[in-house]
């Protein structure tokens, strides 16, 4: 094998290993909207760790923390994850993302915004990436008044889809 082949396929390795860590931060936030406890504890190796600010220590502990927390409050919740830049070296990667985390209270009419970054160090095993050590980095927080009024706010008629949590989410309906 040439050494430019090696390069060639040692870059497709990376575009891989990229697009694999990339998918398990979106599954993160799949699980953590979707109030889907499983799949929220999956992205995470089990010793991971998380600093979450208001939650140190291990990661599943802390997906259970925060699980337990918004179920009780019965809000709905979005996160955007963008500007993500991965470093991949064998198999540790680095991997930081802006995210904008959406809390929706339909019971108070309030809408929260919080802003930062996610600093995951990740650790491929077995072939699979997941997250072995997370900081959040907070940069900015907003409250609005307002939260879930779709048919005052944009004119949807009642019977638009509206989410919800996991199972009853569309998303887990067939295809």
């Amino acid at each position: 094998m040439t050494n430019e082949t090696q390069n060639v396929s040692q870059k497709v390795q990376d575009v891989i290993d990229k697009q694999e860590i990339h998918d398990n931060l979106m599954r993160y936030c799949r699980g953590q909207d979707r109030k889907d406890l499983e799949l929220t504890k999956s992205i995470f190796w089990p010793e991971a760790t998380d600093n979450h600010g208001a939650f140190v220590g291990n990661a599943h502990e802390f997906c259970e923390w925060s699980y337990h927390g918004h179920k009780i409050s019965g809000h709905f919740a979005i996160h955007h994850c963008s500007n993500v830049l991965i470093e991949v070296n064998g198999d540790q990667a680095k991997c930081e993302s802006a995210f904008l985390y959406v809390w929706i209270d339909p019971h108070k009419n309030e809408t929260k915004l919080l802003g930062g970054r996610y600093k995951d160090a990740c650790q491929k095993r077995n072939g699979e990436w997941k997250v072995l050590r997370r900081s959040t980095i907070f940069d900015w927080a907003n409250q609005l008044s307002g939260a879930r009024d779709f048919e005052g706010i944009f004119g949807m008629p009642p019977t638009a889809l509206k989410g919800d949590h996991y199972p009853n989410d569309l998303i887990y309906a067939d295809w």
